[in-house]
């Protein structure tokens, strides 16, 4: 079974152009939202973390938030411009023609595939969704089956690129196939806990209708 009824926890990501968060719920009590700190290493306690990613010279990815942010800062120059560094590259996906192909540009003009930016960045968050439910719970695992995923995207996106974010998804490992019921596009501004309130009792319909 793969209703959203049928998952343990709902976990809501706000991916947001400057910053991104995500809050979690257990399915069963959707009134009791658990928001997430970030920036503890770095002197910092705010709700949600730079949305910016770095990749190093061999393109693996390294840094997402403000980690990335940090890392990037430090590097020699003689090595930072061989790192591949993007903020704001949600807004890239704003009035484009949307492909599963198309590239990113660094602040230093080296073309990157966009897909790559998106899905590491939702993964890092996926990563820490779960490494933050295990540590909650006290439960040694939890795979992503037992989630129910909610990604927020601006109500101008257009189809094209709600699916690339659905594509993003699954390349993160979020879910195993295109159609999966385990993520729900919600559409800004609807805020990403009220989704997880929703939810469980008064259902929703996805993007698109019926998947």
């Amino acid at each position: 079974m793969s209703m959203a009824s049928k998952s343990l926890f709902i976990v809501a990501i706000d991916f947001g152009t400057s910053y991104s968060g995500y809050c979690f719920s257990l399915a069963k009590h959707t009134d009791q939202i658990r928001q997430v700190f970030w920036g503890h290493e770095h002197g910092l306690n705010t709700v949600k973390t730079p949305t910016c990613i770095l990749f190093n010279e061999k393109r693996e990815f390294m840094k997402f938030g403000y980690d990335a942010v940090m890392k990037y800062h430090t590097l020699p120059s003689r090595e930072a411009h061989k790192w591949y560094y993007f903020h704001h590259f949600k807004m890239k996906l704003y009035n484009e023609k949307i492909t599963s192909n198309m590239e990113l540009e660094t602040d230093n003009g080296e073309k990157f595939p966009a897909l790559k930016v998106f899905s590491e960045s939702l993964r890092y968050m996926k990563d820490h969704a779960l490494n933050t439910i295990r540590e909650a719970s006290y439960q040694t695992v939890y795979v992503t089956e037992d989630v129910t995923w909610v990604i927020t995207v601006p109500a101008i996106w257009d189809a094209s690129a709600r699916q690339f974010m659905r594509l993003a998804a699954k390349e993160a490992g979020l879910i195993s196939d295109m159609f999966s019921e385990k993520l729900i596009i919600a559409l800004e501004p609807e805020a990403a806990s009220v989704w997880c309130k929703q939810l469980p009792q008064e259902g929703f319909v996805a993007e698109g209708g019926e998947v």
